[in-house]
C-alpha cells in the first residue's frame, strides 16, 4: 500500500464534527533504533540512541485525536559488532542523524479526559499516519567521516547516474498509554515503528559493484568504503549481494511525552456527547 493512500482517511477524520477544540503542546524524549541489513531486529536494543522532539495534539473528542510531531535522533550500526562471523567479515557500518516530521491519527480505547461518567483519566491508544524523514549515512575511514550517498558505493553514480534519495516518506504506527497527571498535564508512553520505502538508510541495499570500475570511475575512496572486507582486492564480491535487496529499512521510536492542555473539555461537550447516544 502506498503511503499517500492514507491521506484520504486522515482528511476524513479532520472533517468529523468536533465536540470541542481541545489542544495540547508537549515535549517528547526517548530512543531510536534502526532495523536493516547491518542491524537486524534480533539485535535490539543494541545501538539505541537518545532522541527527542516536540508535539502538538488536537483532540476531536474523547476518542479521536490528531497529532503533529517533530523528532530528532540518531541511527547507527556496525558489522564489526555483530555476532555473525560473515557479517564481521563484510565490515560495513554507518551512522546518521535522523530528522522526522509526522502527522498521526490517535484512537483511544476508552473515553479520555471527558466529563461523562464513563470517561477515564487513563487509556491505551493506537496510532498511525504519515512521516517525512531525512537521513544521511556516513562511515569512518582514517579518522574522517565521509558522506556515503554522494559516493555511490553500489555503483549508483557510475555513468552519470543518481544516488538514492536522502529525503523519504514512511508509515509510523504503534501503541501507547495516556495518563492524566493533573487537570492540565498529560503523560504519554508510546512504542512505534516506521515502515520506510527505502533500503538505504544504512547505504546498504543492493549488489557489490565491480571494485576496479569503482576505482577508475568513482575513485579509490569509494571503492574502499564500498567493500572494506579482506576480499576486496580479489574481486570476489563483484556482483554478489551486499545487502538484502528484497527488504526495506525500518526504525523505531520509543518515547515518553509530557504535554500541557491549552484548552479543556467543557460541560457543553458532555451535553453533546449525551445527545449522540
Amino acid at each position: 500500500m502506498k503511503p499517500f493512500r492514507l491521506v484520504v482517511p486522515l482528511l476524513a477524520l479532520l472533517a468529523l464534527p468536533a465536540a470541542a477544540q481541545v489542544s495540547e503542546l508537549g515535549l517528547t524524549g526517548g530512543t531510536t533504533f534502526y532495523i536493516g541489513d547491518i542491524n537486524p531486529a534480533r539485535y535490539y536494543p543494541k545501538h539505541t540512541h537518545l532522541a527527542g522532539g516536540i508535539m502538538y495534539r488536537y483532540n476531536f473528542n474523547e476518542r479521536y485525536a490528531f497529532r503533529l510531531q517533530g523528532l530528532y535522533g540518531k541511527l547507527e550500526a556496525w558489522d564489526s559488532e555483530s555476532d555473525d562471523p560473515l557479517q564481521q567479515l563484510r565490515g560495513l557500518g554507518f551512522r546518521t542523524s535522523l530528522f522526522e516530521a509526522s502527522a498521526l491519527v490517535e484512537v483511544n480505547f476508552f473515553k479520555y479526559r471527558g466529563l461523562a461518567k464513563d470517561s477515564r483519566t487513563w487509556t491505551p491508544f493506537v496510532f498511525a499516519g504519515l512521516a517525512y524523514f531525512r537521513t544521511n549515512p556516513q562511515n569512518l575511514l582514517d579518522n574522517t567521516w565521509y558522506d556515503l550517498q554522494p559516493l555511490g558505493t553500489e555503483g549508483q553514480t557510475i555513468g552519470g547516474g543518481e544516488g538514492y534519495k536522502l529525503n523519504q516518506v514512511g508509515i509510523p504506527f504503534g501503541v501507547g498509554l495516556k495518563l492524566a497527571i493533573t487537570k492540565k498535564v498529560d503523560v504519554q508512553l508510546e512504542w512505534g515503528l516506521r515502515r520506510t520505502y527505502t533500503d538505504h538508510i544504512d547505504d546498504v541495499g543492493g549488489l557489490y559493484a565491480d571494485n576496479a570500475m569503482l576505482v577508475e570511475q568513482a575513485g579509490p575512496l569509494t571503492a574502499l568504503l564500498a567493500d572494506p572486507s579482506p576480499l576486496r582486492p580479489t574481486g570476489y564480491n563483484t556482483g554478489r549481494a551486499r545487502g538484502d535487496g528484497q527488504t526495506r529499512d525500518w526504525y523505531q521510536y520509543t518515547g515518553l511525552t509530557i504535554s500541557l492542555l491549552l484548552t479543556r473539555f467543557t460541560e457543553c461537550d458532555a451535553i453533546w456527547d449525551r445527545r449522540k447516544h
